[in-house]
């Protein structure tokens, strides 16, 4: 069969899923990258950002635990329909209600919501594929997953960041993007199982899988609440910040499967150390470099995206090479909630640093804690030899706000099921 037909059958079911997931992807990502810019010209305090961003990772990590109840009660498309709207209602009241504790808990509904977004979209690809176009599937939805919030990065040019047009076309975009979703003519997927959180027992498996999750979270989270106030700080106009920001972005699109691949070839904590190695150099030059070269900020902004933002998806890998494939839900899941708290306390800790160092205090606080995870890597090396003989699965790309059901896309859980009930009778 020609490939445009194979790739033509694999995606009718799941297009107008896709498109869904496009739509809110676009408005999510203007909405990372508004919010932040506004509430710095509302008069908002780095510090009072930084705890914005917190409420938000908090928010994402409640969501991971709240969305399989809502949607054995409601359904995987009432499930959409509830948390889109709401999220979108929400978006509208940044705008009316410009008040520190109506934007905390409105930051931690964002994060709620989203989260469930991710886990409804997730759970459904999941239904609609097979062992042979999951990763297919599943690589497809993380380039539009960074492609999309891209796209909506750009839009930020559009309108002025104080006024109410920007929120508004945040708010059309959450409100069309149910519409693929109600109208699609799929079946339901199967309910959402519960995920039992064993974090002691995933430590004891990947201890440098999980210091990569909570190096990622403090960094990243720290990143994406404060770094459009970096690019301000540095006196960057709206369209140079957003140049900024997709740079970050764009350079975690290209390095995440080269590098991931590499990974498959070599032990994987040799990558997670080169990464986090270059990554502090980056961090570094990104807080020192700018301000006296403005022209290399995209390129080291690209670069370092391409280390920082590619090391949960190889941390998670690491981790799962380790597990046997029926615990790879129950591994994904802790790797996600480290990575959320984290991030919740990297925006906060990070607000501090920029307090005292300026802008570059992001940088700084990020180069600190590469070079620490760096370090834990090395260390970890040399008292801890993996087998000889030790396999490592394929590597898969996965988008670091993934929720725990993206790991049911792994078809080596359907090999486990397979292995476990055996031959038929």
């Amino acid at each position: 069969m020609p490939l445009t037909q194979t790739m033509t059958r694999m995606l009718i079911p799941v297009a107008a899923l896709l498109l869904s997931d496009a739509l809110l992807l676009t408005g999510h990502g203007l909405q990372a990258t508004l919010l932040p810019v506004s509430a710095e010209l509302h008069g908002f305090t780095t510090a009072q950002i930084g705890l914005m961003g917190s409420g938000y990772y908090l928010g994402f990590v409640t969501g991971c635990l709240l969305t399989p109840w809502l949607v054995r009660r409601t359904g995987h498309i009432r499930t959409f329909a509830i948390l889109a709207t709401s999220y979108s209602a929400v978006v509208l009241m940044f705008f009316a209600l410009p008040y520190l504790p109506v934007w905390l808990g409105l930051r931690f509904i964002v994060g709620l919501a989203i989260s469930g977004l991710y886990m409804t979209i997730e759970s459904w690809l999941n239904e609609r594929s097979t062992s042979s176009t999951r990763g297919t599937i599943l690589s497809l939805y993380v380039v539009i997953n960074m492609s999309m919030t891209m796209v909506g990065q750009q839009m930020l040019n559009l309108a002025d960041p104080l006024g109410q047009t920007l929120f508004v076309l945040i708010s059309i975009l959450l409100s069309i993007a149910m519409i693929p979703v109600c109208l699609t003519t799929s079946l339901a997927p199967a309910p959402i199982q519960n995920v039992r959180i064993d974090v002691r027992k995933v430590w004891r498996l990947s201890q440098a899988g999980v210091a990569g999750a909570i190096a990622t979270g403090l960094v990243t989270g720290a990143f994406w609440s404060l770094g459009p106030l970096y690019a301000r700080g540095l006196g960057l106009e709206t369209r140079a910040l957003t140049l900024f920001l997709s740079a970050v972005v764009l350079g975690g699109a290209v390095f995440q499967l080269p590098l991931g691949r590499l990974s498959d070839r070599y032990d994987r904590r040799l990558v997670l150390l080169g990464t986090a190695t270059v990554g502090a150099v980056l961090s570094a030059l990104l807080a020192v470099l700018p301000g006296f070269f403005p022209a290399s900020l995209s390129v080291l902004a690209f670069l370092w995206g391409g280390c920082v933002m590619t090391q949960y998806a190889i941390s998670l890998a690491h981790a799962n090479d380790r597990a046997a494939p029926e615990e790879f839900v129950m591994v994904g899941s802790v790797m996600l909630l480290s990575m959320g708290v984290f991030s919740a306390l990297g925006s906060v800790i990070a607000a501090v640093f920029m307090q005292g160092f300026g802008p570059a205090g992001l940088y700084v606080f990020a180069a600190l804690c590469l070079s620490i995870f760096a370090l834990t890597l090395a260390a970890r090396r040399r008292v801890h030899v993996l087998p000889v003989h030790d396999e490592t699965g394929p590597f898969r790309a996965v988008a670091d706000t993934a929720t725990p059901m993206a790991f049911e896309l792994d078809p080596r859980n359907e090999d486990a099921v397979t292995e476990k009930a055996g031959p038929p009778d």
